[in-house]
């Protein structure tokens, strides 16, 4: 299977129905705001990204490609990103785990998190879009789901090739399969009409130096990347096998202790807020 057909094959992605009925229950309350739906939802790779496809779509046929979960529930309404939710949720395909990549249950979702928040502390002066950072991290591995339901079994030979050849997870990934997660899941989301700002920093997370204008924030990318694996955040078997472009992104040395230790914060604040996480 070539990247095209796995793409045009991927008609949904998981959700975790555990938000539902937190929403629900915010819908039911008069005094919920605009912000209240937008920090439940906002803590969901899966859900952020079936809600912004759907706003993006010809349903709802946007001024502009919309890049960000706000801007999707001022355009769109509380009541409408709920119908959204549901919908996403419906269509789930996946429990939360990826038996392939030796991820548990809920472990790309923490993963994930992690490094949004981080992303948020060293790359918000990068970005050229607000609350880009944070969208960035939640969708960088938004490429293994699709990967692992398609190709799931080729992942024993490129975990053995990673840890026999000391090599990382997209140059494996790139041998046996032709291109890797980040490539999969950079077209999912520019097929699915997000804006360049998104696809491209995704796209180029192991490589930042090719990605032109958004190299800062690809080679941001990288560094959450490496940062949530150190804050115990772990995302498989590939977690360690990064090859670092140090002259990609520069960062002081009190900004990444700092996005470490409020990373870890805020992440263990998430879990606790939603207890059974999951992709």
């Amino acid at each position: 299977m070539n990247l095209s057909d796995l793409v045009k094959n991927t008609k949904a992605l998981p959700a975790a129905p555990e938000i539902l009925p937190k929403l629900i229950s915010m819908m039911r309350n008069s005094d919920t705001d605009a912000g209240d739906v937008v920090s439940l939802i906002a803590t969901d790779p899966s859900i952020v990204t079936g809600v912004l496809k759907l706003a993006n779509s010809s349903l709802y046929a946007p001024p502009s490609p919309v890049a960000e979960l706000s801007e999707a529930v001022s355009i769109l309404g509380i009541r409408e990103i709920y119908r959204i939710v549901t919908a996403v949720t419906s269509n789930s395909f996946l429990d939360g785990e990826l038996s392939s990549m030796e991820i548990e249950r809920g472990g790309l979702w923490i993963h994930s998190l992690a490094v949004a928040y981080v992303m948020e502390i060293i790359a918000d002066s990068k970005s050229p879009l607000d609350g880009l950072p944070y969208t960035l991290g939640l969708l960088h591995d938004i490429g293994k789901l699709a990967l692992h339901h398609a190709c799931g079994e080729a992942y024993a030979d490129i975990f053995r090739e990673i840890e026999t050849e000391k090599i990382s997870i997209n140059s494996a990934e790139t041998r046996r399969l032709g291109f890797d997660h980040a490539q999969a899941g950079s077209q999912m989301l520019e097929q699915w009409n997000f804006p360049a700002e998104v696809f491209l920093p995704i796209r180029y997370q192991y490589t930042p130096n090719e990605a032109g204008e958004f190299k800062e924030l690809a080679g941001a990318l990288q560094v959450a990347n490496w940062a949530a694996g150190v804050i115990g955040c772990n995302d498989g078997r590939d977690t360690w096998a990064l090859d670092m472009a140090s002259d990609a992104f520069s960062i002081e040395k009190d900004t990444l202790e700092r996005a470490l230790l409020e990373g870890q914060e805020r992440v263990e604040k998430a879990k606790l807020a939603l207890p059974n996480g999951q992709n």
